[in-house]
């Protein structure tokens, strides 16, 4: 037996890159272990824990020092009002991304179709579920396991309002008429240095062609065929693509394109409408 802080303590190498983050990351491994909160283990940082709990947090420990997200070893991540399961399937969900949630409910009053292309574990579509729970809400993705995840998702935040089809990008849609199209596509470019920060991570989720915009061409050429008149196309891209994809947005004639800072004040969010 061991008493917590003394496992924090060792565990915590002083040569460590982000020591802070590190600390961080192994309490909520301990959190996530036993199923409490931080305010718990503040208060209960002196309780012990058994030889069997200390040998799994030693391993998920280790997997921290190799680099591997907290979320991909929890198989969680809290994202906008949403538990959400990851794995290697899908993007572990952006702090950032939450961004394209919130404008989109100060842009929105009430869209009755919205299609969420490239959905992975469904954030997007499942957070605008639970924002607009009378609309029709359509998550797709080319990834059938990525899929998988977010219909487990969907019935673990008991969202019903949201229908998953398998599709790359526009290919098995017809006819439909959307109030909204969003997406998160891969926008980094394949020789970009951070590419060896995101080992873990899908590369097909990552990584696009023609300097990482490739699917932001793709996807707004053939948006105006499934926007509704006066409908809206939003992207979230790469902090220094803002200009580049308002270039592609008015190369397809959509109008009013507009681009929103994050928190860090970087150009995170870019939106047009189609002519009415």
């Amino acid at each position: 037996m061991t008493r917590i802080n003394d496992w924090l303590n060792h565990q915590s190498p002083p040569t460590h890159p982000d020591q802070s983050a590190y600390t961080r990351d192994l309490k909520l491994l301990v959190c996530h272990l036993l199923s409490k909160n931080s305010a718990w283990l503040y208060a209960h940082s002196d309780d012990l824990i058994n030889d069997h709990q200390i040998q799994q947090l030693n391993s998920w420990a280790e997997e921290l020092k190799q680099g591997k997200p907290l979320a991909y070893i929890t198989g969680i991540k809290e994202f906008w009002t949403l538990t959400l399961k990851v794995n290697e399937h899908t993007l572990i969900p952006r702090a950032e991304t939450e961004l394209l949630i919130e404008t989109i409910q100060q842009l929105s009053d009430s869209p009755k179709k919205i299609l969420d292309l490239g959905t992975g574990s469904g954030a997007i579509a499942l957070s605008l579920a639970t924002l607009f729970p009378k609309a029709h809400i359509t998550a797709s993705d080319q990834s059938i396991e990525a899929l998988k995840v977010a219909q487990s998702n969907a019935k673990l935040n008991r969202i019903h309002n949201v229908q998953f089809i398998q599709s790359n990008w526009f290919d098995s849609f017809t006819d439909d008429s959307y109030d909204i199209i969003v997406s998160n596509p891969p926008y980094i470019d394949s020789m970009d240095e951070h590419l060896a920060n995101l080992s873990y991570e899908p590369i097909s989720a990552l990584v696009a062609d023609d300097h990482g915009l490739s699917d932001f061409k793709s996807i707004s050429q053939k948006a105006y065929k499934y926007l509704k008149p006066g409908g809206l196309l939003m992207f979230e891209h790469g902090w220094q693509q803002s200009e580049a994809v308002s270039q592609i947005l008015q190369d397809v004639e959509l109008v009013n394109i507009s681009t929103q800072k994050d928190l860090l004040g970087h150009n995170r969010i870019t939106w047009g409408y189609l002519k009415t």
